[in-house]
C-alpha cells in the first residue's frame, strides 16, 4: 500500500428532517487495501456509502476518487471511472442465470450496447462474447462455475452474495464498496467470503466493507472506521479500534 489515496472523503455531512445522519466524516482508502466501516444500527454507514456513490446528495463535504472530484456525479457515472458498489439486499435479476447476472456488471461499458443489441451487429456479438468470457473467468475465480447456468434467484444466500461480488468485479473496478456482504451467512459461508475478498484485494481491487461481523472485520481489514450517531468515534488498525473504549461502549458493548 503506497502512493496517494484511491478514495478521499472530506467532511461529508447529511441531515434528514433535522437529524444529522452523517456528521463531518472524513477518511481515505489506500490502494490495494481493505477499509471497513462499522457501527451500531442507525450509525449512518449505508447513508455514507450513498453519499459517496451519488445515491444521496451531501449537505456538506466532498469526495475524490483517484484524484478526481466525484461529488455530485450520478451513480451511473462512477462505474466507468472504476468505482462499483453492492447493496444490503441482493439485487440479482430473477429469471437470468448466474452467468447473465455477472455479465450485467460489465454490460454498461460496451460501446455498441444500444444499437448492436437491436440489430445484432458484429461489434455487439464480439462484446457479448467478451462479457461471457469475463463472467466465466470470474465464476472460476470465485469457484462458482457449477452455478453458471442456474437461475440466480434460486441460489442460497451465501452463493448470491458471491455472485454479487462477481458482478461488481465484471467491470474491472479499482474500488468495490460492499454493504453488509456477510448478512445472512453462516460461519462457513462467512469464512469463504473472507477468503474471496482477500483474493480480490490481492488481485489489485481495493475494498470498502460495511459489516456487523466483527470477526470478519478483524481478519480482513487494513483499517477500520467506526461511526456512532453519524460521527467518527475511531479510525485506525483493527486491533487498536477493537480495544478503543469508545468503540467498546458504543458498538461492541461494555462486556465485550
Amino acid at each position: 500500500m503506497s502512493g496517494p489515496p484511491l478514495l478521499s472523503v472530506h467532511g461529508l455531512g447529511r441531515s434528514f428532517g433535522g437529524v444529522r445522519a452523517v456528521d463531518d466524516v472524513s477518511f481515505t482508502v489506500e490502494p490495494d487495501s481493505v477499509r471497513s466501516i462499522i457501527g451500531p444500527n442507525g450509525a449512518g454507514k449505508t447513508t455514507l456509502l450513498d453519499l459517496i456513490t451519488g445515491f444521496t446528495a451531501p449537505d456538506s463535504g466532498r469526495v475524490e476518487f483517484a484524484g478526481r472530484p466525484i461529488s455530485g456525479l450520478p451513480p451511473h457515472k462512477l462505474p466507468p471511472l472504476g468505482l462499483m458498489r453492492t447493496f444490503q439486499s441482493a439485487r440479482l435479476v430473477p429469471g437470468l442465470s448466474v452467468r447473465e447476472n455477472v455479465m450485467l456488471g460489465g454490460y454498461r461499458f460496451t460501446r455498441a450496447r444500444l444499437l448492436s443489441d437491436g440489430l445484432r451487429l458484429p461489434r455487439g456479438r464480439r462484446e457479448e462474447r467478451a462479457l461471457s468470457a469475463r463472467a466465466d473467468e470470474l465464476l472460476r475465480f470465485l469457484e462458482l462455475e457449477r452455478f453458471a447456468g442456474a437461475d440466480a434467484a434460486d441460489l442460497p444466500a451465501g452463493v448470491q452474495r458471491l455472485v454479487e461480488v462477481a458482478r461488481g468485479l465484471a467491470g474491472g473496478p479499482r474500488l468495490l464498496l460492499l454493504d453488509e456482504p456477510a448478512a445472512g451467512l453462516d460461519d462457513t459461508e462467512t469464512g469463504e467470503l473472507s477468503d474471496v475478498l482477500r483474493a480480490v484485494c490481492a488481485g489489485g481491487v481495493s475494498l470498502v466493507v460495511i459489516e456487523h461481523n466483527i470477526e470478519l472485520i478483524m481478519r480482513l481489514s487494513h483499517a477500520v472506521l467506526v461511526l456512532d450517531a453519524g460521527r467518527v468515534i475511531a479510525d485506525g488498525p483493527p486491533a487498536a479500534v477493537r480495544d478503543d473504549p469508545a468503540v467498546i461502549e458504543a458498538y461492541l458493548g461494555a462486556g465485550a
